[in-house]
């Protein structure tokens, strides 16, 4: 039976991230081609603009944040950096989360 291992936990980009890879046995790890089972959960942060408030000489927009989380079970390791960029992160922070994924 395998578990899931948390190899990363922070913030990038301003969002919670964690990146976790499943490993069943050696034998199992060795005959996959696609590398290990990775999940990623991250933090989506919306923000929604409320009503505006015109005191007549300013406009003031105020914004509610609002966080859910996001799970991420890409199919292989190369899917990984674009899914992350699909849910709002950059190139680079892709690029530094999906590396964190040993192969």
């Amino acid at each position: 039976m395998g578990e899931w291992n948390t190899i990363f936990d922070g913030e990038v980009e301003g969002r919670q991230v964690a990146v976790k890879v499943y490993r069943s046995s050696i034998e199992a790890d060795q005959e996959d081609d696609e590398g290990p089972a990775v999940r990623v959960t991250t933090t989506s942060i919306d923000e929604f603009p409320g009503g505006p408030e015109d005191d007549g000489n300013t406009l003031l927009v105020q914004r509610q944040e609002t966080a859910r989380f996001v799970t991420l079970e890409p199919y292989s390791l190369d899917d990984l950096e674009g899914e992350l960029m699909e849910v709002g992160f950059s190139p680079e922070a892709a690029t530094t989360i999906a590396r964190k994924v040993p192969v």
